[in-house]
């Protein structure tokens, strides 16, 4: 029994067992004449060493490889210079660089020497040694498009039978120069097609897989492709299912306050929390952020309106510049006063043609203000009808009304009442055409801020302003969760590998059903983590509007549900050895007794990465229809 306890020690001391630590554990088990236990050690530590993966990244010197190695290690580095962005690396890397992933210990990334831009692609590959050792590569390219050096490395790849992915680094770069060069008719979307586009057509035309194109910012993590990548390598060496929309978008809608209780959350507790707190900010919804974008044709006031609804005078300190040219150039966002974290947007003017409004990208904003200087036209008729399809609401305003109402000569003038009346009617009936529902429109005069309707306008959007922030952080729910969710699913993860291994561990002096127990009780805690468990689902459900059984409806791993050991024996054993079966008929060596199936610490660790799996998309299931109407 000494011997065994040891085992047990082991684990008590050290609950993430490496190597090293396996094979001192089998060693005084040898010194014991235990030589059962030891066997079954060193299957473990051989197993082990079969699970082993190694990933290779490279890339041309400058790309961006050890950028995005170290995001892929959950490192990102701070940006405290903004010019480092743009610097070439300072010393060659002549030897490959080896990084244990944090979640997955068998999994290690290989940071390998990058290529010049003179050097030819055989040479290089000549460097680089023996490519069979590596599961699959990670191409990293910088700005440039793919060149013909990009091309022979892949090539030589798929010569040995590796896969690989191709991540486009640095696009947020590209969005910031493409936004400066083209103004208004700037859309990001449009931007990172274009850039997909170029890459997949390359790959296509050289018989390579379009799809493995990832477009990211090795800086900014949570932005762009980053999670889709890692969640697609993870798939393809790990043997990771799940199911993923790509990209996860921004949050700007949820409050840095709320945010740090969601992660929070993550960290420690259990998601069945996460309700209360999204429910709390939508009961006040004063630290939502609300982006209300100011939008028309180019002079038609949209900064003078900007500064007139902030209450600030052209000129001043603050004031959005005005001008009688064009003067907005990229888009601004300005905070107004009378309503906590209303942004108005000062958007440069939209161009007159189709082409120009089919570029705007009005996802990024929450409202809109519609904004006419003179009779509606045919592009607020465009504006207004793609903001209705994009499931935005809108405020028209008619800017200059001065100039209609004071400016009508002839012996008869008609009262300024009636021609305010005549305006307002026919851009209601205009706006009606074009799909909006109970349309308000504001006739302003930016010059009178207290003459027309300018006071109802930011009287409007005061009142407006709580229901818009409800919808804009109901919009980003479920991009919140997705966030959240993946957040814990890491979270548990990391301890998979290590909890698997103590587990085939304790089978040295434990029986199959304890060892059954033990993992039972361990995807239990999991479920708690996810908010899945009994007491979970009922306080979910006192936080939100549904009942619990409609939560348990949504749940469909089998994990989540009471479990039996049978089952579970029956995901981690495999049929005993041939050896074993035959040692078993030898007299007093086998002892004539039967042979049970072993417990597989690859099927072990297999099972504990599905649970976390598809508890996590569970999860996910049950969060949105508890919050979400």
């Amino acid at each position: 029994m000494r011997g065994k306890n040891q085992a047990a020690s082991a684990m008590d001391s050290s609950p993430h067992l490496d190597e090293s630590q396996l094979r001192n554990l089998k060693a005084r088990y040898e010194a014991q004449n235990n030589s059962s236990v030891a066997s079954q050690i060193q299957a473990l530590v051989d197993c082990v060493n079969t699970l082993k993966i190694q990933v290779g990244i490279l890339g041309e010197r400058g790309a961006g490889v050890s950028t995005l190695v170290q995001a892929l290690l959950d490192k990102p580095r701070p940006v405290t210079d903004p010019w480092a962005y743009f610097r070439w690396p300072r010393q060659a890397m002549k030897q490959p660089v080896a990084h244990a992933h944090p979640t997955y210990p068998n999994l290690t990334l290989y940071e390998l020497p990058g290529f010049e831009v003179s050097e030819e692609p055989a040479a290089y590959l000549k460097r680089l040694g023996d490519l069979s050792k590596f599961s699959c590569f990670v191409l990293v390219i910088g700005g440039a498009g793919l060149r013909d050096a990009h091309l022979q490395v892949l090539k030589a790849i798929k010569r040995k039978g590796k896969g690989f992915f191709l991540v486009r680094t640095k696009v947020d770069l590209d969005l910031h120069t493409a936004e400066r060069r083209r103004r208004s008719r700037y859309n990001p979307t449009e931007q990172l097609g274009l850039i997909r586009k170029d890459l997949a057509d390359t790959l296509s035309k050289n018989g390579m897989d379009p799809k493995k194109v990832f477009l990211v910012s090795g800086v900014v993590k949570e932005r762009y492709e980053f999670a889709y990548f890692e969640d697609s390598l993870e798939k393809e060496v790990l043997n990771l299912k799940r199911t993923h929309d790509g990209n996860l978008e921004d949050v700007e809608a949820v409050s840095q306050r709320t945010i740090k209780m969601l992660y929070k959350i993550c960290q420690s507790g259990s998601l069945s929390d996460v309700p209360a707190v999204i429910h709390s900010a939508l009961e006040n919804p004063t630290q939502i952020q609300l982006n209300v974008a100011v939008i028309g044709e180019a002079g038609s006031g949209k900064s003078a309106l900007v500064n007139a609804l902030r209450g600030v005078g052209c000129g001043e300190r603050g004031a959005a510049p005005t001008g009688v040219t064009e003067t907005t150039r990229k888009a601004m966002a300005y905070l107004l006063p009378v309503v906590p974290n209303l942004y108005l947007w000062d958007l440069p003017g939209v161009g007159l043609t189709e082409e120009d409004l089919s570029h705007l990208d009005l996802s990024r904003y929450d409202f809109f203000l519609l904004l006419a200087s003179e009779r509606y036209k045919h592009t607020h008729s465009c504006l207004a009808r793609a903001i209705t399809s994009a499931g935005k609401q809108v405020f028209f305003v008619r800017s200059k009304i001065d100039v209609d109402v004071e400016a009508r000569p002839g012996s008869h003038p008609v009262p300024k009442e009636v021609v305010q009346e005549k305006v307002r009617k026919s851009c209601e009936e205009a706006l009606k055409k074009d799909g909006v529902d109970c349309p308000k429109v504001f006739l302003v005069s930016c010059l009178k801020s207290d003459a027309y309707d300018l006071p109802l306008l930011q009287e409007a959007l005061r009142n407006s302003a709580p229901d818009l922030k409800r919808k804009a952080l109901r919009r980003a729910v479920p991009t919140v969760l997705s966030r959240l969710v993946r957040r814990k699913a890491r979270v548990l993860m990391r301890d998979v590998w290590g909890k698997a291994l103590n587990n085939c561990l304790y089978f040295v002096e434990n029986s199959q059903p304890a060892v059954a127990g033990n993992l039972i009780s361990t995807i239990a805690v999991f479920c708690i983590h996810f908010g899945l468990d009994e007491a979970s689902l009922q306080r979910t459900a006192q936080a939100s509007s549904k009942t619990s059984w409609l939560l348990q409806a949504a749940i469909q791993s089998p994990f989540a549900k009471p479990l039996n050991t049978a089952y579970v024996l029956s995901l981690i054993t495999k049929p005993p050895s041939l050896t074993s079966w035959v040692w078993s008929y030898v007299p007093y060596l086998g002892r004539g007794a039967k042979v049970e199936p072993e417990i597989s610490f690859e099927s072990t660790y297999g099972m504990l990465q599905r649970v976390v799996v598809e508890l996590s998309e569970d999860a996910e299931r049950v969060l949105l229809m508890a919050i979400m109407e």
